[in-house]
C-alpha cells in the first residue's frame, strides 16, 4: 500500500485531482510555533478526561470497553482549536477523517473479536489490520469520489 502503481492509491490520487484537493496529509512544523502551551494542556486535558471516562465505563460495564476506544480522545479538544486556528472548514474536514478513521477502527475492533480464538491474536490482528485498511481506504475513496461528484454538478448547474 501506499506505492503510486497501486490500484488503491491511484483510485485516491484520481479523485483527488479531479475534486481538487490533495489526497496525502501534509506537515508543515512552523505550524507549531504558533501554539500555545495552553493548546497543548486543552488537548491533554481533554484526551484524560475522555479516556478516564471510557475506562471507568469500561469498568462498570466490560462489554462496552471495547467500542468505546473507536472514540478518539482528543478529537474535541482538537477539532475547537482547528475551528480556531483554520475556520470550520478545516475542522469539519479533520471530523470527517475522524469519522472515516472511527469506522476503520470499528472494523479493526470486530475482525479481531470475531476471529482471535480461531486464528490467534497474530493472525486476527493481522487481518483486522488489512479490514481497518479497506474500510478506511474504502470510506475515504468513497466520500472523495461524492465530494468530486457534487462538485461537477454544482459547476454545471452554475449559469455561465
Amino acid at each position: 500500500m501506499g506505492r503510486l502503481g497501486d490500484p488503491c492509491a491511484r483510485a485516491v490520487l484520481g479523485l483527488a485531482v479531479v475534486s481538487g484537493q490533495s489526497a496525502w496529509p501534509t506537515f508543515d512544523p512552523k505550524g507549531l510555533h504558533d501554539k500555545l502551551p495552553k493548546d497543548f494542556l486543552v488537548r491533554f486535558v481533554f484526551g484524560a478526561t475522555i479516556s478516564l471516562i471510557a475506562a471507568l465505563i469500561g469498568l462498570k460495564f466490560p462489554e462496552l470497553s471495547g467500542v468505546l476506544l473507536a472514540f478518539p480522545a482528543i478529537l474535541p479538544a482538537s477539532l475547537t482549536l482547528v475551528e480556531r486556528d483554520g475556520g470550520q472548514h478545516e475542522a469539519e474536514i479533520n471530523a470527517r477523517g475522524a469519522i472515516i478513521g472511527a469506522f476503520g477502527l470499528l472494523a479493526f475492533a470486530v475482525v479481531v473479536a470475531l476471529s482471535i480464538k480461531q486464528l490467534g491474536a497474530a493472525a486476527a490482528l493481522v487481518l483486522a489490520g488489512l479490514s481497518w485498511v479497506v474500510v478506511a481506504l474504502g470510506l475515504y475513496v468513497l466520500v472523495m469520489a461524492v465530494r468530486s461528484i457534487g462538485r461537477r454538478k454544482a459547476s454545471r448547474a452554475a449559469p455561465d
